[in-house]
Order: structure tokens, then sequence, then C-alpha cells
């Protein structure tokens, strides 16, 4: 064994070991699970269109969707206390923010849909400058604004409210249309055709029409509704394909199969207070009927499902079947283990110029592909709350092992320092002169005899060493000493961060273990701190 390792102690580990290695395993796990795994998570997310051959005469539109954020407010959680509430909230706005921040910076789309549920209590009774805040939010979290993207949104039954319940605001679909735009809009993106339908309204309507008896033939449309918008879209010819976004997914069997990519269960239909997890048969097949999509997409239903609809006859594309992508939500609190979006990819092909028509056989013009984000909810129950309870035990047996050694003594002399000199003891070459230099410089005498010690009074400033140790446990001090006419002062400050010149072991066991757990417990905190700032403010 080397000379230099031949009086190292490796065990029992010292003190300084325990604590400062907890101390950088917790900031290593921090800014890696606060900082580095999103963008870990979504390095191997890519657009659809990167495996396309390269053609001069090929344009292609990027598209992020992204489904269900539902920011929450305090009356997300109705059971919980006000502190959890606001925590709850706090890491809720955090985790979006990151995903959010590193979604777009690594993706860099082209335009963003939202495909409903925005806020979680948009439809709720408010004041105006509540709601005004509360949209604030929204994009203060999402800040597409600085960024020039084109985005586009759709109203979900949490924006607007579905049913007459009582709780829901008459003035929900004025203060969206304000915020958000239209319920009912259309738009082209990479020459396709991209229709957004109020699902929410469509669905009141169709409730009404069917009550009524109408046929969705001869029911007279309610003026601005989504039924009126799709009949008078579908009285033109449209050449384009055609991508729907709806909130609220259409109709589908019963024991229809979602896919390998969902956690669990089907989409069923069924409805309740304020939501309705399908449409009806009727509204769905008037949508395909009327519309003949060429792809769907939906939210509303947290994960991820994907379903082909059979159509009447082929879409503009040529497809006898429109597929629909129900879209997993994007915040981790909707009771999924993986967030996630959706990236498609539109891709419009210029004519040749020799026939003006499109190259024949061309590939498709509709590719989409899911991305998931980290599991959260995961990572704090699995990775956090696991290592909390392990540096609690390990700290809990280091106090336990010291003080059962008999490290509780009054005070253990590290190796390698020299005890303090007894004063009787001191050196005539040193004392004597700051001696004299005391009587010359304040004009009084000490009696050799006295039992006070003429240092005592030393206008000096000086750190505390060994012998001036703090009384608290696992903390250094540094002490300034002077003298004010008639009485010798001392200031000590007290530093928690330092146990270089911990001496004094004269405290318990837990006393030792809480000081030991806010020694371990403050860096990792303040990690997390910046990151989250960092996350907010960049």
């Amino acid at each position: 064994m080397p000379g230099y390792l031949r009086n190292v102690k490796l065990w029992p580990p010292s003190h300084n070991m325990v604590v400062n290695g907890l101390r950088a395993t917790w900031i290593i796990v921090v800014l890696w699970y606060e900082v580095c795994t999103f963008d870990h998570v979504l390095h191997d997310c890519q657009w659809p269109d990167i495996h396309q051959p390269d053609a001069p005469n090929t344009r292609i539109a990027r598209v992020l969707v992204v489904a269900d954020p539902q920011i929450a407010d305090h009356r997300s959680y109705p059971n919980r206390n006000f502190l959890m509430k606001a925590l709850g909230q706090f890491i809720i706005d955090l985790n979006l923010r990151r995903s959010w921040h590193s979604t777009i910076n690594r993706m860099q789309p082209h335009a963003v849909v939202f495909l409903g549920d925005l806020m979680d209590n948009g439809r709720a009774t408010m004041s105006n400058s509540e709601y005004n805040a509360y949209a604030a939010r929204f994009f203060d979290i999402f800040n597409l604004r600085d960024l020039s993207i084109p985005t586009f949104f759709l109203p979900g039954n949490h924006d607007l409210g579905l049913g007459e319940e009582v709780s829901f605001s008459l003035e929900a679909a004025t203060r969206y249309t304000s915020h958000f735009g239209p319920l009912n809009h259309k738009t082209t993106i990479g020459n396709h055709t991209v229709l957004f339908i109020d699902a929410i309204g469509l669905v009141e309507e169709d409730v009404v029409r069917a009550n009524r008896g109408y046929s969705y033939d001869n029911w007279p449309a309610v003026a601005g509704g989504s039924v009126e918008f799709v009949k008078r879209f579908s009285g033109h010819e449209h050449a384009s394909p055609i991508v729907l976004f709806t909130h609220i997914p259409l109709a589908r069997p019963f024991d229809a199969n979602c896919g390998p990519m969902r956690e669990r269960g089907t989409i069923r239909q069924g409805h309740g207070l304020g939501y309705q997890n399908t449409l009806s048969n009727e509204a769905s097949q008037f949508l395909l009927r009327s519309l003949g999509p060429s792809l769907i997409f939906s939210g509303d239903d947290h994960d991820y499902c994907e379903y082909s609809h059979p159509l009447p006859f082929p879409s503009a594309s040529g497809s006898t079947a429109a597929r629909e992508i129900t879209v997993k939500s994007f915040s981790m609190a909707m009771g999924i283990h993986r967030p996630g979006f959706q990236l498609l990819s539109l891709i419009s092909r210029v004519p040749v110029m020799e026939t003006l028509t499109q190259l024949p056989n061309s590939p498709p013009s509709l590719l989409d592909t899911p991305c998931f984000l980290p599991d959260q909810l995961g990572i704090y129950l699995n990775i956090y709350l696991p290592f909390i309870l392990l540096s609690v035990l390990s700290l809990l047996a280091f106090n336990a092992h010291r003080t059962l050694s008999g490290g509780n003594k009054h005070t253990q002399r590290q190796p390698g320092v020299s005890p303090r000199p007894k004063y009787s003891e001191r050196s005539p070459s040193r004392t004597n002169n700051d001696y004299e230099l005391y009587q010359r410089s304040f004009g009084q005498s000490v009696s050799e005899d006295s039992d006070e010690d003429p240092m005592l009074f030393l206008p000096v400033t000086k750190p505390a060493g060994p012998a001036y140790s703090s009384k608290f446990r696992g903390r250094s001090s540094s002490s300034w000493v002077f003298y004010l006419p008639g009485r010798r002062r001392r200031i000590s400050l007290s530093l928690p961060c330092s146990k270089a010149n911990r001496r004094v072991h004269e405290v318990g066991l837990l006393r030792g273990f809480f000081s030991d757990m806010v020694d371990v417990a403050w860096p990792p905190l303040l990690a997390f701190c910046i990151a989250a700032w960092c996350t907010t403010h960049v």
C-alpha cells in the first residue's frame, strides 16, 4: 500500500465523508432529473418526415399538437388544504414549463395546435380580472408570442363547460374567444385544409337535435354553431386533404383497440357531469360523411389511442378510412405515467412543370408520430422518495454509531492540531511583547500576579480556531474581539456550511441527526431552486 494511504481511515466513514457524500449525490440527482432528463428523453424524438427522400419540389410544414395541459388553480383540488394546493400548483406549473421549454427548443415547429382543456377551470364562475390572470398564466407557461409561431386553439369542456351545471359560467365562451380565438375555424397549412371543430357546441346541439327527433339532413342548424360550420364547409369542393381537429374523440365500437402505446384500457362511450367521452354515433357519422377527413386528431381522454374510422367514400387523399389519433395529455397531473404530444408533418408537392400534375405513386402527404415526456410523478415516487429514506437512515445510523461509540464527549482533538496553550505557559518572547504593547497603547498596567489574563483585553480581530469553536454542533464560527472603554467585547458569526473545524461533540443523537439533515438538504434544495428559476426565466 502506498505510504500516503496508510494513515487514511476509510471505515467507519468520517462525518465529513457522510455529509459531503450525500450532498454531492443529491446535487447530481437533482440536476439530472430537474434539468437534463427532459432533453435526454426527447433526444430520440424526431419529425416523421426526416425519413422521406429529399425532393426539390417538396415543401414540409411541421405542426406540434398539444392536448389537455389543464393549467390548475385553487379550485382544482378542493379536498386539499391551502398549502398542498399551492405546492401542487407550483409543481405542475414547473413541470409544464420544463416540458414546454425542452419541447419547443428541440422540435422548433412551424405551427402549434392546442386541442382544448387549456385551463382546468376556465369554465368556472369568476371575475373578469381573475380569468385574465388565469389566461395570462397559460401564455406565460406556453410562451409562444416571443417566438412568432402561428398558434391555433380548440375549446375543451374545461374551457367552456358541457351541460347546464350551475357552477359553469355563462361568460365562459365569450372569455375564451376573447383570449384564444373563434370556436370553429379553418386554415391552410402546408397545402392541407385544417378544420377546428367546437366539439362542445356540437355535443350540446346534438342532444337537442336528438331530443326533437331530427336527422342531421333536415336539422335547422343553430346559427354560428358547429353543425352550420360543417354544413357550410361541406357545400364546396375541396381538393386538398383535410385534417380535422376535435377535442372530443369520435365514436367507435365498445371493444375498439387503442394500440400498443396506450397505458391502460380503451375509449368507451359515456358521459357525466361536465364531460362526454366520445361524440355520439350520429354526430361522428355526420362529420365523417360531410368532411371525409384524411386524418383526425382528438384530445380529452389524456391517454394515447389510435383508431381508423371507415369512410362512406374515399377522402381527398384517396383513403377509404380516416385515422384518428387521440393525443396524450401534456400534463403530469392527468392520471398517466408518461405525458406526451404529437408531431405532424404536412408534405406538399409542387406540380411538375411538364405535366402540371402531381407525381404518380407519390408518398403520403400526412405523417405523424407520438413523443413522450418524462414520468415526473414516477421520478418523485421512485427516485426522490427512496433516496430521501436512504439519506435519513444513513444519517440516523451514523449519529447512532457516534453516540454509542462515545463520540459525544466534550472535546475531541483532531490529529495534528496542538491544544490551546495555557496562559501560565505562554511564550515570553511573544506574550510579554504583546502585553507591553497593550500597556503602551492604553496607558494601563496589569499586575503580573493578577488572575486576569492581559491577552483578553488585546484589541485584536481573530477567527475562531479550534479553541474558539462555536458551541453549536456542526458549525464553525469567526469571532471578532475588540475593546470598548472599560469592557472587552466579542462578536461571533456562525457558519453553518463549514464542517472543517468542528471539534465539539457534546450533542445527543436527535440534535446531531437533525443538524446533519439540514446540512445535507440545503445544497440540493438550492440547486432545485436555481434550476426552477432558470426554467422560468431563461
